[in-house]
């Protein structure tokens, strides 16, 4: 599971309750501004994340995750002051999409197939 390190924690787990409808785990704040250690969950997976401080420098990531869709989350997320990096598209492994957040972190969503 990814941990990122970033400016405005807060911010970022708003914006990925908001894209991602994901759901708080578990948070711990530093202060009342601050976010310690703080998890959220988007289906099965668990992204950790805290503010960055002067021990721990700011750390984004780039990240692949199955979504179930595409449209709606590309859309969101741009709603959100996020940049695109590509178009809603079918690939050859599926119909998906990138973009990245305002904490420079990149989303390369690829919708799930539903198992019948």
């Amino acid at each position: 599971m990814p941990y990122l390190i970033i400016h405005d924690a807060k911010g970022f787990m708003d914006f990925m309750k908001t894209v991602f409808h994901a759901t708080v785990q578990l948070l711990i704040p530093r202060d009342e501004h601050k976010v310690m250690h703080g998890e959220l969950r988007i289906n099965d997976a668990v992204i950790m994340f805290a503010d960055a401080t002067e021990q721990f420098k700011e750390r984004s990531a780039g990240m692949f995750i199955y979504v179930h869709n595409v449209d709606k989350i590309y859309s969101d997320a741009l709603a959100n002051d996020a940049t695109n990096l590509m178009q809603p598209s079918r690939q050859e492994y599926g119909y998906t999409a990138g973009f990245e957040d305002r904490f420079g972190n990149q989303w390369w969503i690829v919708e799930a197939e539903v198992q019948t």
